[in-house]
């Protein structure tokens, strides 16, 4: 490797000498690198650069050599061709990263949206489910209520008609008594001497007004309907009376009412 660099070098001095000017022997300067080819290919045995007069560089003008350069020339263009190729590689793969990254970060960002999608979903659908139990509850909570509400509706109107009855009930008890106490009442029991019909309600009354007695009531009754009632007589403190005005008081008070 070092031969090759002194080759390279020893070229480089013989080519900046001859486009300096070169020595005593050269007839000029030299115009261009192709002349400076020109001069460096017919060297033979010496070479004097610049002013080392006491250095010399013999080179050799064989095939060898030129075989030797053009291996390394070729070596170094290998070289270059290979960083190149590496820059390329790596540029690439820098690329390939980044897009990488890129496709990763926007896969990653999809997964996060697909996971919010899906706790939205599962959220959404647990929200659902607790309304659709939270319907059913009230659902059945308002049954429970609207058929309690109809039981109570019920007894109470059951209750009410129950009270309805009983009042129709005692109400139609009450009239169908007062209707038979008035047809009691209205009961004729006899007539008085005059011809007066006597009714249980006169009769009744006279009672009261009169302050007759009970044994003289059944006494009065009994003879009245046997038809034997002027043959028998009110019983009196001092015994039986048998005048023949002793039942003008009870007809004329019977009388009175029957006129009324």
């Amino acid at each position: 490797m070092i031969k090759n660099l002194l080759s390279i070098a020893a070229t480089f001095f013989v080519a900046i000498n001859v486009m300096a000017g070169g020595d005593d022997r050269d007839e000029g300067p030299v115009e261009s690198l192709d002349e400076v080819i020109e001069v460096i290919e017919p060297v033979t045995d010496k070479v004097v650069v610049g002013e080392l007069e006491a250095q010399t560089m013999t080179l050799t003008n064989t095939n060898a050599e030129d075989e030797i350069l053009a291996q390394q020339l070729a070596e170094f263009e290998e070289g270059l061709a290979r960083e190149s190729a590496l820059a390329d590689f790596q540029a690439k793969l820098a690329e390939e990263k980044a897009a990488a990254a890129e496709s990763n970060a926007a896969y990653h960002a999809k997964l996060a949206r697909e996971k919010a999608l899906a706790d939205f979903q599962a959220k959404l659908a647990e929200e659902k489910a607790a309304a659709a139990a939270s319907n059913a509850a009230y659902q059945a909570r308002l049954a429970e209520e609207t058929r309690l509400a109809r039981e109570k509706a019920l007894a109470d109107f059951q209750a009410k008609l129950a009270e309805e009855k009983a009042a129709a009930a005692a109400s139609n008890a009450a009239y169908q008594a007062r209707l038979a106490e008035e047809t009691r009442l209205a009961t004729v029991i006899g007539e008085t001497s005059s011809g007066v019909e006597i009714t249980v309600a006169a009769h009744e009354i006279c009672e009261k007004t009169l302050g007759l007695t009970k044994y003289n009531l059944d006494k009065f009754t009994k003879s009245l309907s046997a038809g034997t009632l002027y043959n028998e007589g009110p019983q009196l403190e001092h015994g039986t009376l048998f005048s023949p005005s002793r039942w003008d008081q009870y007809f004329d008070c019977v009388t009175e009412i029957a006129n009324r």
